[in-house]
């Protein structure tokens, strides 16, 4: 069979599209990226003719990609699947005209599963994490168990971004997932959501072994320029004896310097100095906002200033810059809450802080 996955442009590595072309070429099926900035995916699939159109669709990018696949539908016959954040939050996009199905949570199995079923000349029923579209009617299937050892999962297939976006295989810092959930309830993150989808059918947080993830920063290191890594994990610290492993094999096996999201709470001097030995050279931390009223009522964040505080002296004392994300704007704040946050960005020093506007500011006269 033949899957064609489209995206409209490549910011960072699509890691999500790419565990699902590792599955399916390990099948032993053909799998191509046709990236809209790069080439017409119209005319990709006119030439090419896949049997499976598959996209990945984040909240705000819907109707983009709705819209493109009725394009190429009209040139090809093909089924077309959607995955990603949006089709899971929101899984009754499957009415949309065009789209045959959508994946809810994650889908190396369900996506196996589902070409497999083509491939046999079976009818797409009863897969779980499928809805399906049925002529009028949509079939919803439930959510198969998560995968609790991630070891098991097969590398992103990164050839497959590579060979189609120069600038990102040519680029020296490439991205990667260690574990994948997050045990925090904060209530702007997706992760209660996902919890809520996966209650009963797995672990919330799952790790991959200290030495899969070596293997696979290896595997890159040594075929494609790389001088920075970027872990894009939630929450990356949360196993003691884990970051102990970590300090004590990558600088030796692998010896570049890398970027790891934390939370202030978490981090304890111990926990730091791992992160230096490791080769941390900085982190993310979530301040959100300098309100602790919002910060902790609202947001569900659990944190008080002494603790961001303290973890930021902490990380400036071992030599590991910090970026800070902020929320600006937020529902029910005030002008005077969002220079709150400016003060709590001063007292912690960071190198970068980053802010998000939730909404515009009231007009006054």
């Amino acid at each position: 069979m033949r899957v064609l996955f489209v995206e409209k442009q490549i910011d960072y590595e699509a890691l999500g599209l790419l565990y699902l072309s590792s599955v399916l070429r390990q099948a032993g099926h053909e799998v191509r990226l046709s990236i809209a900035r790069e080439e017409d995916p119209v005319s990709t699939a006119r030439a090419w003719k896949p049997d499976v159109v598959g996209y990945s669709v984040y909240t705000g990018s819907q109707a983009y990609y709705r819209d493109l696949n009725l394009r190429i539908k009209d040139v090809v016959d093909v089924v077309s699947v959607f995955g990603g954040p949006h089709p899971t939050y929101f899984p009754e996009f499957v009415e949309e005209p065009g789209v045959d199905a959508v994946c809810i949570g994650e889908g190396e199995g369900a996506m196996l599963d589902l070409v497999r079923a083509l491939e046999g000349g079976q009818h797409l029923t009863g897969i779980e994490n499928w809805w399906f579209k049925q002529g009028d009617q949509v079939e919803r299937n439930p959510i198969r168990a998560a995968e609790d050892d991630l070891d098991l999962i097969a590398f992103p297939d990164r050839e497959l971004l590579f060979e189609a976006d120069e600038f990102t295989r040519q680029g020296s810092i490439k991205h990667f997932i260690t574990s994948r959930g997050c045990p925090y309830d904060c209530t702007y993150c997706f992760n209660h959501a996902l919890a809520e989808i996966y209650r009963g059918k797995g672990k919330r947080l799952r790790q991959m072994s200290v030495d899969k993830v070596i293997e696979e920063v290896q595997w890159v290191q040594q075929r494609y320029p790389m001088q920075f890594v970027v872990f894009l994990d939630d929450l990356f610290i949360v196993y003691e004896s884990w970051l102990e492993e970590l300090a004590d094999k990558f600088p030796r096996e692998v010896g570049l310097p890398f970027f790891c999201n934390v939370r202030a709470n978490l981090l304890t001097p111990k926990k730091v100095e791992l992160l230096r030995q490791a080769g941390c050279a900085s982190v993310g931390m979530g301040l959100e906002t300098g309100n602790p009223e919002m910060r902790n009522g609202i947001l569900k964040r659990n944190l008080t200033d002494e603790q961001i505080v303290g973890a930021s002296n902490l990380l400036r004392r071992a030599g590991i810059e910090l970026l800070t994300t902020n929320m600006l704007g937020l529902p029910g704040g005030t002008l005077e809450n969002d220079f709150e946050t400016l003060a709590l960005n001063h007292a912690c020093k960071p190198a970068y802080a980053n802010a998000f506007l939730y909404q515009p500011y009231p007009r006054t006269e």
